[in-house]
């Protein structure tokens, strides 16, 4: 059973947990908008591998088929909702979607991660610095502790609901045709600074001109991209910046754009 995010869900099932405890998840199903039956699963997703125990493995397993639901949802989503966009496109608004860099957004703003079980370890002074991928594979965890208990019904309200802002976004502005708006949003998502586009050349006669622009993100120069007009040009440019960086991003370690994240000081078992 489902329930809107603003109102708080009753508790699940209690035993063996303290009230610290009862206290978080119980703020983990109200954010989720859904209401546990029994917490093991979610008090799972929540526990990052440094907090592990007999007790409460960490969440490194559901991550895995957190990504696949999550993976199966979207393209769903995309294939419904988008029925002229061709494979290529579906492709590309589901790599911005899904990115680490998105979901770990998702997590910090809706206040999950002052809500993981981190060991000793990685706590300092009330905080830490975290990499974008635990932020985003927590997503993927919690995701797969609601399609446990709730099934892909559950977890498709969820995702629905929480990424298909995201998803319009994307596309408000005709993703098919705006690169350039793909690409800021993506860019954007992970950095203060927006992509800039410089012409490098105007080749040909006024009637039959070329231009060629290029594209520079936190100071790396993608392109050029050629086209009948700067518009066009710049268009170019901004796909091939996006191909790249979605590649990039795929491929980037753990320990790559850190973010510091409030742990809260209680509840750091040495189980």
């Amino acid at each position: 059973m489902s329930t809107d995010a603003a109102e708080k869900p009753k508790s699940g099932k209690k035993s063996g947990y303290s009230k610290s405890d009862i206290e978080r998840l119980e703020k983990a199903c109200e954010l989720l908008g859904y209401k546990f039956k029994d917490y093991t699963p979610l008090r799972h997703a929540l526990t990052h591998s440094s907090a592990k125990s007999a007790k409460h493995p960490s969440n490194e397993r559901m991550e895995f088929l957190g990504d696949a639901v999550l993976g199966l949802i979207i393209s769903e989503m995309l294939f419904r909702l988008y029925p002229d966009f061709p494979e290529g496109e579906l492709t590309r608004v589901k790599s911005v979607a899904v990115s680490r860099a998105v979901l770990a957004d998702r997590i910090r703003e809706m206040g999950f991660a002052e809500l993981m079980y981190l060991g000793k370890g990685v706590r300092r002074d009330g905080g830490t610095r975290l990499p974008t991928s635990i932020l985003a594979n927590l997503y993927e965890a919690l995701l797969c502790a609601v399609y446990e208990e709730g099934g892909l019904e559950e977890a498709r309200r969820f995702v629905e609901r929480d990424l298909g802002p995201v998803i319009r976004s994307i596309t408000n502005h005709q993703f098919q045709q705006n690169y350039k708006s793909a690409l800021q949003h993506l860019v954007q998502s992970r950095s203060e600074r927006a992509p800039t586009y410089k012409v490098i050349g105007e080749v040909g006669p006024d009637h039959q001109k070329e231009f060629h622009v290029n594209v520079s993100v936190d100071g790396v120069t993608f392109g050029p991209g050629v086209g009948r007009n700067k518009k066009e040009a710049e268009q170019r440019a901004a796909k091939a910046a996006l191909t790249e960086l979605l590649k990039e991003f795929d491929r980037e370690d753990d320990d790559d754009d850190l973010l510091e994240v409030p742990v809260p000081e209680d509840d750091f078992d040495d189980e």
